[in-house]
């Protein structure tokens, strides 16, 4: 069976509610209380205001550090920080260096390099797990939607084996992420099996695409992006953890 699938978003617009309904672009920020809400936040309006919102939760004003010194946050979030975390507190960011912009959608990620690592933060490492969740809950949606309405030599393409395949087996990678999610998200090996499975979830999807997948300005940007975010800041070993 086909999983039923949202349509995707316009750009310009907005995706609708992964639970039902319709989730409004124009969010309230969310509180660290439930980083569930950061989910919905990605489904309907993509990692650059999901990031922001998790960002104004946990991490106003500072630059979160990944355990490698890096950092990854939308260009306009990164402006308005004036430190960066580490172990002993928030110190000054003057002279960081920045590695990359990375290009998602209208907008932008910046990469920098720290000069130090902090401590693990479990709010920002399973608030970005959440994200990367409503990011892959967003793409099975648009690449349903995608494939909407085609067809291969005559036939539907959402009845290609193949096709119905890829679907079901991305559909269970996002179900299996959510459950995990849902019963132990604050356990580092519970989060690395997450990260895994999404980025299965993103590669099966980007195939539906065909080649409309890999172009710049296309779905694999966010895709990207959400292996980006779990390179960056991935669930602590159990050495880092606290």
């Amino acid at each position: 069976m086909t999983p039923t699938a949202a349509p995707p978003a316009a750009r310009a617009g907005h995706a609708p509610h992964p639970t039902g309904g319709d989730a409004s672009p124009q969010h309230p920020r969310p509180g660290p209380v439930d980083p569930r809400r950061h989910r919905l936040v990605a489904y309907a309006d993509g990692p650059v205001a999901a990031l922001a919102a998790l960002h104004d939760a946990v991490h106003p004003g500072v630059l979160p550090a990944g355990p490698g010194g890096h950092t990854l946050l939308p260009a306009e979030v990164d402006a308005t920080c004036d430190r960066y975390a580490t172990g002993d507190g928030p110190r000054p960011r003057a002279g960081l260096t920045e590695l990359a912009r990375v290009p998602v959608g209208d907008a932008e990620l910046v990469a920098r390099r720290l000069p130090r690592a902090a401590p693990p933060d479990p709010a920002w490492t399973t608030g970005v797990a959440w994200i990367r969740l409503g990011l892959a809950e967003r793409l099975l949606a648009r690449a349903a939607a995608h494939l909407r309405g085609r067809s291969v030599a005559g036939a539907p393409t959402l009845n290609l084996p193949l096709v119905r395949a890829l679907l079901a087996d991305a559909a269970a990678g996002v179900a299996e992420a959510r459950a995990l999610l849902d019963t132990d998200a604050g356990d580092p090996s519970t989060l690395r099996r997450v990260h895994e499975g999404l980025d299965e979830v993103g590669r099966r999807c980007l195939h539906l695409f065909g080649a409309a997948g890999f172009l710049a300005d296309g779905p694999g940007s966010e895709v990207r992006a959400s292996e980006l975010l779990a390179d960056t800041y991935p669930p602590p070993t159990e050495l880092e953890a606290p």
